[in-house]
């Protein structure tokens, strides 16, 4: 998937002040919430986009713009990753959640200022980030900028509880919407796959989102290599079938990949096995 950076702005801008809008009614108390079992308090995801925002993706996407290699201390390859994200969190330890908040807003709001001098064309040069596992294009790093937003909203919601429950984000995301972050993540998944899990694996996922903003894409492994995109492929191996917010709660550890099953929040056709390997094939961290 390809969107033109009109579009990848607007549904970025969109998302960005959602976030700030939601985010700046919460107080100190809300943001020490943490779910159990999850390794940060919603201060720290803040926290932690913040500063990948500040340390990773604005110093990739600038330097990629002008046609730059650029290095990013401390993320040396894939595997820093988990102690990249630490180090991150830590080094705004000392600030507030307001202050936080601003510093999200600005670095969002540069991140989202770059598009300006870019034509869609410029969207498909070629980028490099070493958290990645090949190497992408300048719209994959404003991707990962956009759908960061979604994905550690979720988590924040998660940390709040009581009465200041955040609502989920696929209900206050429009359909245009929803379909652009869910062609982005499938178009950006073959840039964390592992093939060291993989193997020979030889498959074609089918994912079948239904309802509004929803659509078809699919994922191919072979011989090491994966790619993707939108529409039916010519075969399938495994297919889902399940709805916008279902596969959302699956990527943000909301909902467990056999109960999501098991439910039939996610519907299966095809082998359970290859369903259950998808996980750790593409996982983050």
């Amino acid at each position: 998937m390809v969107s033109t950076k009109e579009t990848v702005r607007s549904h970025y801008a969109t998302a960005l002040q959602r976030c700030l809008d939601i985010w700046s009614k919460l107080d100190d108390g809300d943001w020490q919430g943490r779910k159990p079992g999850s390794k940060w308090p919603a201060r720290n995801y803040l926290a932690h986009l913040v500063a990948n925002e500040e340390m990773e993706i604005l110093p990739t996407t600038s330097h990629s713009i002008a046609g730059e290699a650029v290095e990013i201390p401390g993320l040396a390859s894939r595997l820093d990753i988990d102690t990249f994200n630490q180090a991150g969190v830590d080094s705004v330890a000392d600030l507030t959640p307001a202050e936080l908040l601003e510093r999200l807003r600005a670095a969002f709001q540069s991140h989202i200022q770059m598009l300006e001098g870019l034509i869609d064309e410029d969207l498909k040069r070629p980028a490099w980030n070493a958290g990645l596992r090949r190497e992408a294009t300048i719209g994959d790093l404003f991707s990962m900028g956009f759908l960061h937003l979604p994905v550690h909203y979720q988590d924040i919601r998660r940390a709040v509880r009581g009465s200041r429950r955040l609502p989920h984000w696929m209900e206050l995301a429009s359909p245009a919407e929803t379909h652009e972050a869910l062609g982005q993540a499938f178009a950006i998944m073959p840039l964390f796959y592992w093939p060291e899990l993989g193997g020979d694996l030889l498959a074609t996922y089918l994912f079948d989102i239904e309802g509004e903003g929803g659509g078809q894409w699919w994922v191919a492994i072979e011989g090491g290599e994966c790619t993707s995109g939108e529409g039916l492929p010519a075969h399938a191996d495994c297919r889902f079938r399940t709805r916008p917010a279902y596969w959302m709660d699956l990527q943000t550890k909301d909902l467990k990949p056999l109960w999501a099953l098991l439910s039939r929040r996610i519907r299966l056709g095809g082998k359970m096995g290859l369903a259950l390997k998808l996980d750790k094939l593409f996982a983050i961290t």
